[in-house]
């Protein structure tokens, strides 16, 4: 270390050139980070969505899930398979380890799809996962107003809006609710096609054979090659009207049938307090910076939309606005944590030059770690990185203190030189060094926790970590030299050994002489303050306070999307009345055939759900009680859940897997799991996926009759399916606009069982036969969902955990399912909070134990020995007692941000440990004596010991006490930091000296034996 600090001191200029290159450095690293709320963690999930057109669920099952099913079980690395077959659609789930290169997998899943025979009406099988980008950046809803009309904004959205935002780079997807279809629908006449004496089949296959463009291949012409086409491509809407269906006697195809452009039933219905609207919410790409998105896509929506114009914008939800917080917020914090550390070293040392020479290190390091961040790793600015660089505030003025406190110390008494800066500085070198580098071996393990927790704390320890050695670096050469520049013409005053230093002496000399009674009243303690933890509670993430909430309405199996919306306006007047909302907006339905990986459902048309801005006055979690008293749907089989809208990556949740047995007892088994978890205090919501049956028409051909006509069963299936369900038979228009030309009966044409068994079919023998001539026809109760999890089927209960303490309420859980008298075959796997929390705590005890190991080797190699380490060690228990205090004191839970405290405590604890004892090494070497030693340590480095803990606390304060945006992980870690490092310092100070004369009791008994025969 004296290497650098006499580069330094011979070479200011340079030094000082550095320091200007690291200023601007940080500045402008600090303007190119890409901002988001939380790093962008590939969740280790995959979904394969198929949309099978007209498919009942056990046909989905059957024909695309299975088959999927099949060939991804060779995937390796798969954990688990889910499979959800519904109406239309098939979602199969594949779960992988967090260590998993998700892109890699997801090639060798699309590559699987490709030898996977499914049946033509089905989709290309689409490949999706899960990040916490996944989910929109912002929600935007139009509104049209001021004389315009509906049909007006659905084309400024169709036509402008959209494909606007879909070209802003670094926008991935433009997710529209509310938009009617702009394909062309060919609604047929069932009695004009009966009078006419023509089938579906025979309308189908002379649309599908006359839309067409085929390449016959190149024909040379005045010696010049040219492409021969030939083509029968409809246009426009009134070429496919008069397109001819039969010649011989001329039948076009609007005698049978109405043709019009978007009339359609919507999927969705979209309003913003009331009104009809278009709902427009943006999903940004992986790489892409969140705020200038948000901000650019806010820009192109106030092109087209104006307070008072025709058409209004509201912005209901805006993470960038989010994020933009949480950075002014822990810059905030982060510059009164500076302040407060800055005055209280101006209160110890007395001297503002001294002061401002420490204070340095803070921007320096912060400048330094910024920098190595932006350019040696993939760290974005998020609410992490943020929290490491306020957490940093308070630990990298340390090393700086201890210098600048020792040059102090010794140009009292003596005068200002070069060598006797360097002297000092390398008198301290060692311990700084060594305390910095346990400090940042700590955060090693880090490595060991496995899952989400690893993954999201590792930009926080990457920032500690280069600002720890950023803060090193800064104190070894900085600081030397500006305390010989500034100090030269400023003789530091001697304030004499102070009041408190000579009563810390003689409470020393007091407990070295009852070392019993101290550590049995530490230890005591030690076991008094651990009951503490039942007290406070434990969790996986506290909840952070969103002025937003969710709200899912689900209305019994097949309610359409306009029944959905009446009950909607019914509730959203309700919900507006209460007087506490600033803006509703709710989409009624979903997209057809659409999976949402950040909900885990399948969209469907009897659900509703709303996003709330609420006055920033509101207690979020007591309205969202008294919401689901008010918004009671009145409806048997509705249910709706009023939810806080999540900021964290995490949070409490039921989430129970049931498995084994017939249907019937898997499903008895749920009911039964979810009538006793809803009595558990805390739980909400509660609610289980069990098989739902809903009303079906079942077709089910009779093959010897279908043979007689001509058909197999398979034939008579294809030949029946086109009157249930849509049919796409070509596309209409040129270039880009292209829309899809759908095929189905008009409205009303086939709504009875009676028009299903009616419905004619044409046949190979060149007859036309009625269904009921081949089938049975009736309604059948089936599950509405088929659920299997690695082969079994299985049914989830499912819920919400809003009492604080998540820990306890898990405990109910576990104590209520041991009690349950399942049916036989059935057993149940719990997950969600509970998992979470099991392995949080497996991964940071594992963790913690690394740590202390490898603080313990770092502190050996400094030392060059076993015992003084181990004896520094001591300090490191009566860090919980502080820590417990603090946590409960503040209400704060026992979270995964506390157990990263208590992973930095290690590292911080044993640094006051190593200031002193090195203080103790190099008095024995001068042939002091180990009593005499110890009270000499103790009284020389109390002022650095109290300055460089106190700092801490100090800096610390503003995010233990929440004064900013963010403070989701950041208040759990710095009340436990500021708790642990009051106890342990207070303690260490004692402790320590204690436990370095026990272990050094042979040497104190030669060293006392000396004394009395020289006596």
């Amino acid at each position: 270390m004296g290497v650098f600090a006499k580069f330094s001191l011979r070479n200011p200029i340079a030094i000082i050139i550095l320091v200007i290159l690291v200023i601007i450095g940080g500045l402008y690293s600090a303007s190119k980070f890409k901002q988001e709320q939380m790093p962008d963690i590939a969740i280790p999930y995959l979904f394969v969505t198929s949309v099978y057109p007209g498919g009942s669920p056990q046909e989905v099952q059957n024909e695309v899930t299975v088959p999927i099913e099949r060939v991804l079980r060779n995937i390796e690395g798969t954990q688990v398979i889910e499979t959800n077959s519904a109406n239309n659609i098939s979602v199969v789930m594949l779960q992988f380890d967090f260590s998993t290169d998700i892109k890699e997998k997801t090639a060798k899943v699309e590559e699987a799809l490709n030898g996977v025979q499914l049946p033509k009406e089905v989709e290309k099988p689409k490949v999706s996962n899960l990040a916490f980008g996944s989910s929109p950046i912002i929600y935007t809803a139009v509104t049209a107003q001021k004389g315009a009309n509906e049909a007006q904004l659905q084309e400024l959205v169709n036509s402008s809006i959209v494909p606007a935002l879909q070209g802003i780079d670094g926008v991935a997807k433009v997710q529209t609710a509310g938009l009617k279809s702009e394909n062309l629908y060919i609604k047929l006449d069932k009695a004009k096609m009966e009078q006419q004496k023509i089938t579906f089949q025979q309308i189908s296959q002379t649309l599908q054979a006359m839309n067409l463009s085929i390449p016959l291949g190149v024909a040379s012409f005045d010696k010049i090659s040219q492409p021969v086409l030939v083509t029968g491509q409809v246009k426009s809407l009134d070429e496919l009207k008069n397109l001819l269906i039969r010649p011989m006697p001329e039948l076009k195809l609007q005698d049978i049938a109405t043709v019009e452009q978007g009339t359609a039933e919507p999927d969705t219905i979209s309003r913003v307090q009331g009104n009809v609207s278009v709902a427009l919410n943006v999903i940004k790409t992986g790489d892409a910076n969140t705020v200038e998105v948000s901000k650019a896509v806010q820009e192109e929506l106030k092109k087209y939309t104006s307070d008072d114009g025709e058409f209004k914008l509201d912005i209901l939800y805006d993470t960038a606005a989010d994020i933009e917080k949480s950075v002014d917020g822990m810059m905030r914090e982060g510059l009164l944590g500076a302040l407060f550390a800055s005055i209280l070293i101006l209160a110890f040392l007395r001297n503002i030059r001294a002061t401002i020479i420490a204070v340095i290190s803070i921007p320096l390091s912060i400048f330094v770690a910024m920098t190595l961040l932006k350019y040696f790793t993939d760290i974005t600015l998020n609410i992490m990185t943020l929290g490491g660089m306020a957490v940093a505030v308070g630990r990298v003025v340390d090393d700086s203190i201890v210098v600048i406190e020792n040059i102090v110390r010794r140009l009292q008494s003596e005068s200002i030189s070069k060598e006797l800066i360097l002297d000092a500085t390398k008198e301290v070198g060692k311990a700084i060094t060594s305390s910095t580098f346990t400090t940042i071996a700590v955060f090693a393990p880090l490595g060991l926790v496995s899952g989400i927790v690893g993954l999201i704390f590792a930009p926080f320890a990457l920032t500690v970590v280069f600002s720890l050695l950023a803060s090193l670096l800064v104190s070894i050469t900085v600081v030397p030299m500006l305390a010989y520049l500034m100090m030269r013409s400023s003789k530091p005053k001697e304030h004499g050994a102070g009041m408190l230093s000579n009563l810390y002496k003689r409470t020393l000399s007091w407990s070295l002489n009852h070392k019993l009674t101290v550590l049995l009243l530490a230890f005591l303690l030690f076991l008094g303050s651990l009951p503490l933890a039942g007290l406070a509670g434990f969790t996986f993430v506290p909840e952070q306070e969103q002025k937003h909430i969710t709200i899912a309405l689900e209305m019994p199996e097949g309610t359409d999307v306009v029944a959905v919306d009446e009950k909607v306006r019914e509730l959203d007047k309700k919900l507006r009345d209460t007087g506490k909302v600033i803006l509703s907006q709710v989409t009624s339905g979903a997209p057809s055939g659409e999976f949402d990986p950040m909900t885990m459902s399948v969209g469907s048309p009897n659900k509703a759900n709303w996003i709330v801005a609420l006055d920033p006055s509101v207690d979020v979690t007591e309205y969202s009680k008294e919401l689901k008293d008010k918004l009671d749907p009145g409806v048997n089989g509705a249910t709706i859940n009023v939810s806080q809208l999540s900021g964290g990556p995490g949070g409490s949740g039921v989430y129970i897997v049931l498995t084994g047995g017939t249907k019937q007892s898997l499903h008895d088994a749920a009911e039964k799991v979810t009538a006793e978890i809803k009595k558990i205090e805390g739980t909400e919501n509660v609610r289980n996926t069990s098989l739902k049956e809903s009303q079906m028409v079942q077709v089910t051909v009779r093959p010897a009759d279908a043979l007689k006509n001509g058909l197999t069963t398979a034939q008579a299936s294809m030949l029946i399916r086109p009157f249930l369900t849509e049919e796409k038979v070509g596309k209409v228009g040129e270039g880009a606009k292209r829309d899809d030309i759908i095929l189905s009966f008009a409205e009303k044409q086939v709504q009875s069982i009676s028009d299903v068994e009616n419905l004619l079919l044409p046949t190979p023998m060149n007859t036309v036969v009625k269904v009921k001539d081949i089938a049975d026809v009736k309604q059948v109760s089936q599950p509405s969902v088929l659920q299997t999890r690695d082969g079994q089927e299985y049914a989830l209960v499912l819920g919400n955990i809003v009492d604080q303490n998540a820990g306890r309420v898990n405990t109910d859980i576990l104590n209520t399912l041991d009690s349950i008298d399942l049916p036989e075959g059935v057993e149940y796997i719990v997950d969600g909070a509970n998992k979470q929390m099991q392995d949080m705590f497996q991964d940071m005890g594992m963790a913690i134990l690394v740590a202390i190991g490898m603080v313990y080797v770092v502190m050996v190699i400094a030392f060059g020995e076993g015992k003084a380490p181990f004896a520094i060690l001591f300090s490191l228990p009566f860090a919980v007692i502080g820590s417990l205090i603090g946590t409960v004191v503040t209400g704060q839970p026992i979270s995964m941000a506390s157990m990263i405290g208590m992973l930095m405590l290690i590292g911080i604890v044993v640094t006051n440990a190593i200031v002193l004892v090195d203080r103790v090494q190099q008095q024995l070497e001068k042939g002091l004596t180990v009593r005499e030693a110890l009270l000499e340590a103790g009284g020389t480095r109390l002022r650095p010991i109290l300055m460089t803990a106190i700092a801490t606390i100090f800096a610390l304060l503003p995010l233990a006490l929440g004064m900013g945006e963010g403070a989701l992980i950041s208040k759990g870690l710095a009340v436990v930091v500021i708790g642990g490092l009051i106890s342990s310092t207070l303690l260490t100070l004692l402790i320590v000296p204690i436990m370095y004369e026990i272990l050094h009791r042979k040497r104190v008994k030669r060293e006392l034996r000396g004394t009395d025969l020289g006596a």
